[in-house]
């Protein structure tokens, strides 16, 4: 998003890639998808920090991902492209048969 005039003017400027000038639905794609990454790189990074990852820090982790990502879903304009919108109820889905597991494990009390 910080390269967007760049991206704008190089892809203008270039024959080859005219085709593939970026729409402003395309942008606010990218804004979207931008801020959940976000959210991700936080969560590894959180995860990466220490030597021995605790199962229990593990899942809080994982618990506050499910949270943004909860809030994100509530926040999504109506335009959103439904397939951003799918990818996102997706990965709330997978973090929570995440969670059911740390649940079930015999190691987690």
């Amino acid at each position: 998003l910080d390269y967007r005039k760049v991206i704008n003017d190089f892809v203008a400027k270039t024959r080859d890639l005219r085709h593939y000038k970026l729409t402003p639905e395309d942008w606010s794609a990218i804004q979207l998808v931008s801020h959940w990454l976000k959210a991700f790189h936080s969560a590894t990074t959180q995860m990466s920090t220490t030597k021995h990852s605790m199962l229990s820090s593990t899942q809080a982790i994982f618990c506050g991902l499910q949270e943004s990502l909860q809030e994100s879903l509530s926040e999504l304009p109506d335009n959103t492209p439904p397939r951003l919108k799918n990818s996102l109820i997706k990965a709330h889905r997978k973090l929570s048969d995440y969670y059911t597991k740390f649940d079930e494990s015999l190691l987690y009390i």
